[in-house]
This record gives structure tokens, sequence and C-alpha cells, in this order.
């Protein structure tokens, strides 16, 4: 896989990129209910104008040096845009998406921030915020659905139109784990990858075991599956499997070829397994150094 410097940079932002892609869109859609709304219009404005300065570290850099301001501004334009008027269900059901959305926002530019310069380096990552951004991103999705689905991770609560989505994950340490620091991105996009192509009443498995000699991450699901003379090229930058082209997405699109770029550059392993109309398993092996550093200890309670 031969990427140029901009196709890299997508790749690394590319979780970013996605929750930009999805406030976007809820943005939009509140707009439909405000009509013409100039507050509103520059906050979407502001969404694609940052979506646009990802495509280049340059321009990547001075957009995160201060992402606070930005969200600080996106939440007084919409404040503006609101202000006086009474809010619908559907109006009130986007005000919530979007604040769930840019806390996901909030997550994802201190995760940029903690790998700054060494995205691919191995660093120790706490199991419980891990655990926390996955089940964040989850009901951020089921929101977005405005009740047209839920997702649970009890099989006994679960109803025909629910996920049921699990996720597991074994660590050495217990509360460590010893990964690098983009992977959590990589299995984030591979989870919510087999939710968006999964209707809904489906199932999705997610599971990470961590070893001395390496770490294993598996996502199986109930999915549409892969047409078998695409799974060599899936990976490949910018493809997508011809039976879900027409399926409209919010995505970026890179999920396979990040996860891909991040296991070749870890010298690791990747499989797909693939049926159609059956369901998808992705199973990623990576060899695990030996830790330079112990795991971090917790903060004393004051």
């Amino acid at each position: 896989m031969n990427l140029n410097a901009e196709q890299e940079a997508l790749i690394d932002m590319h979780s970013f990129l996605n929750v930009l892609n999805v406030l976007a869109c809820e943005m939009d859609l509140m707009a439909y209910g405000l009509g013409d709304s100039p507050p509103l219009q520059e906050a979407l404005a502001l969404v694609h104008a940052f979506a646009d300065a990802l495509q280049t570290p340059e321009q990547a850099a001075s957009w995160l040096a201060d992402p606070q301001s930005l969200q600080t501004r996106i939440h007084a334009l919409l404040s503006q845009a609101l202000e006086g008027v009474a809010l619908d269900e559907e109006l009130h059901a986007s005000t919530d998406n979007i604040e769930s959305i840019l806390a996901v926002l909030g997550t994802r530019v201190r995760e940029l921030e903690a790998r700054s310069g060494a995205p691919l380096g191995w660093a120790w990552l706490e199991v419980a915020p891990l655990r926390s951004d996955f089940w964040q991103l989850l009901l951020a999705i089921e929101k977005n659905s405005k009740g047209r689905y839920r997702i649970t991770q009890n099989i006994a609560e679960q109803q025909p139109d629910d996920y049921l989505i699990k996720v597991d994950i074994d660590s050495l340490e217990g509360d460590h784990l010893y990964v690098p620091a983009i992977f959590q991105d990589v299995m984030r996009d591979l989870l919510a990858n087999a939710r968006k192509y999964t209707s809904p009443g489906g199932r999705i498995l997610a599971g990470l075991k961590e070893t001395e000699r390496e770490i294993r991450f598996v996502v199986d699901d109930t999915g549409m599956g892969i047409p078998p003379h695409q799974i060599e090229g899936i990976v490949e930058f910018g493809v997508r499997g011809e039976n879900v082209r027409d399926r409209p997405t919010r995505g970026g699109g890179f999920g396979l070829t990040k996860a891909y770029w991040v296991v070749r550059h870890c010298n690791g392993r990747m499989w797909i397994h693939s049926d159609l109309g059956v369901g998808t398993c992705i199973e990623i092996i990576l060899p695990r150094p030996r830790p330079q550093t112990a795991p971090p200890q917790p903060t004393p309670a004051a």
C-alpha cells in the first residue's frame, strides 16, 4: 500500500473527520427545521472549513491548535440560532445530538494531542476510559437514529430493531493496555463500520486480547458482507464494496484502509472473512514489543 502525504493525513484524521461529518449532517437537519438562520449557517461553514483543513497536516495543525475556541464558537452560534425558538421534538433531539457529538469531538481532540508527533508509537492506554469512549460513540450513534433503534449489551434486553453490541478487553495489566496510540482509532472505526453495515436487529461482537507477545483484535458482525472478489482489494484507499456504493454514509470511507495501514506499519497481520448477506469478521494481530516503561500509576485520591 503506497499512500501520499495527503492520503496519510486523511487516514490519520479519519476518526476526527467522521465526527465532523456527522456533526455537519445533524446541523443540516437542524437547518431544515429552522429555515434560513445566519448563525446556524455560519456554524455549518466553520465545521466544513475544519473538515477541509484536515486534508493536509499543515492546515490541520493550525485548526487543532485551539479546538476549544471552535467548540465555544459553535455553541454560541447555535444558541443564537435557537434564541426565541420554541423547540419541537425534532429540534430538541437535534440539539441533544449535537451536544453528544461535540463531546465526542472533544475526546478526539485530546487523543490527537496525546499522540501528536508519534501516532504509530506504542503507549499505555487506560482501559476504563477506552471502554467509556466506545460507548460514548455508540450512544451518540443511537441518539442520531432518533428512535429508529437502540444499542444494547444485553441480549435479554434486545428488541427486534435493536443492535446487540458487546466489546471485551482483556489486558495484561488489568487497568492499562499497551498498544500503538493510533490503534484506539482502528478499534473504534471498525466497530462503527460493523454497525453501519449491519441492519437493526443485528449482532456485533468485538474483543481484544493482550499477551506478552501480541495484541489480537477481532470484530464479528451479522451485516451485509463483502463481495468475495473484492475482499483482497477492499483495504485500498478509496475502495468500497460494490454492494454498498449507493448506501449513504457519513464517514470518510477509510476505516479498513486505516486499519491495514496501521497493521503494515506495525509489522502485523490482518484477515477479512466475509459472506454476502451473512456478515464479516475482521481479525488483527500485532506483535507486541516489550514496554520501555511501566504503566502509569493511578493518581491517589485527595
